[in-house]
């Protein structure tokens, strides 16, 4: 299929029989889920050398332990420019931010990853230039750098937490249901009155470039809206305002005017129940 995105929208749209309509949604649908721009796990560890002067101190022996530290990632941005290729980027993207418990791209995740190597590199340049000063020990810097690394494992656990269960044939099927909403939906940049709703970025402008856009910006607005559906929150009523909060447990919860609000529902309860266990624990304790 060597048309545009929008000729292809436009043929679906134009098409006489449901017979035809079927099969040109079906060769998109093979178009992006056959596209060489897989989802590919790779390990992108943080790294780091050390002096050969500096390796046999105290603190180089304790800065050793963390000059390869592992980090998960998955590819978000890829070089080829045709509509399914950049389609494609996009649900991969949904998927890893979503549903991929085995990635966290947290920032304070990816800053406490990287502490060793920025102490290590202050360290060195203590050495060198006298107005830089040191301060901790070797003892001071395993128990940070340990303390470091255990937070940025709980950090990891609690994003895995908020992440949604399903696979990915899984999630294949549900975003074909989304791309056949977006091609049922789809108005032609002609008939796009307001070209002030239109956002220009950089680069030519062609209808190719609407239609892509079109189809990243539906994406994620249903699977925002999969994600409520998900955690039984959604309401097809509720306007701008509504904000949501996430607990420790990983769920998302309506916070409405409780802004102060940290658990949702279940949490909640085990919580009230908990104390209240305690409380009849040492009114039994008190009376015997």
């Amino acid at each position: 299929m060597n048309l545009y995105m929008y000729e292809i929208l436009e043929d679906y749209k134009f098409a006489k029989t449901e017979a035809k309509r079927e099969e040109i949604f079906t060769s998109f649908s093979k178009l992006i889920w056959e596209n060489p721009n897989t989802r590919k796990l790779v390990d992108k560890p943080i790294t780091f050398h050390i002096k050969p002067k500096l390796l046999h101190t105290e603190i180089g022996q304790v800065f050793s332990a963390y000059t390869s530290i592992s980090r998960t990632v998955c590819p978000s941005t890829t070089k080829d420019t045709d509509f399914a290729s950049l389609i494609r980027q996009k649900a991969n993207n949904l998927y890893t931010h979503f549903f991929d418990e085995t990635i966290c791209n947290r920032k304070p995740y990816l800053e406490l990853l990287r502490l060793p190597k920025k102490l290590y590199f202050q360290w060195q340049a203590s050495l060198q230039k006298e107005e830089i000063t040191w301060t901790l020990s070797a003892l001071e810097l395993a128990q940070t750098l340990e303390h470091t690394l255990t937070k940025a494992q709980l950090l990891k656990e609690t994003a895995a937490r908020e992440k949604m269960a399903l696979s990915w044939e899984e999630f294949i099927h549900i975003t074909d249901g989304y791309f056949r909403k977006l091609f049922e939906n789809y108005k032609p940049l002609e008939e796009y009155q307001d070209s002030e709703k239109l956002v220009l970025h950089a680069g030519a402008w062609n209808e190719d470039n609407y239609c892509i856009r079109y189809f990243c910006n539906g994406l994620d607005g249903y699977f925002k809206n999969y994600q409520k559906k998900y955690y039984g929150l959604y309401n097809a009523s509720s306007g701008r305002g509504v904000t949501y909060g996430r607990c420790a447990c990983g769920n998302l919860f309506l916070q409405n005017r409780q802004h102060n609000r940290k658990l949702c529902d279940a949490c909640r309860r085990q919580a009230r129940n908990s104390t209240y266990n305690r409380y009849n624990q040492k009114r039994k304790t008190s009376c015997h």
